[in-house]
């Protein structure tokens, strides 16, 4: 009688960690696509900075070219002298 008793509460316990198995696969494969949802979004996000970064470059390289050619004619800006 003591092995059959035995016997019940081992397959209650199986049962349990089969459902708790269960549970925890479920919440691993629920994990699994959200990283592979936010592994999407950040690869896109760092797309979108690097194009910027690349953008803000060309519109520096374009304002510090501006402002050597102004410069430069500033120093054609003087009057002429009076007759």
């Amino acid at each position: 009688m003591t092995d059959k008793k035995a016997t019940n509460i081992s397959n209650e316990t199986i049962e349990q960690m089969k459902v708790a198995i269960e549970q925890l696969e479920f919440k691993v494969a629920y994990q699994e696509d959200n990283f592979e949802q936010m592994n999407e979004i950040i690869t896109n996000q760092q797309f979108i900075i690097d194009r910027q970064a690349h953008l803000l470059k060309g519109v520096v390289d374009k304002i510090k070219t501006m402002q050597v050619a102004d410069s430069d004619n500033d120093q054609g800006d003087d009057l002429p002298p009076h007759y």
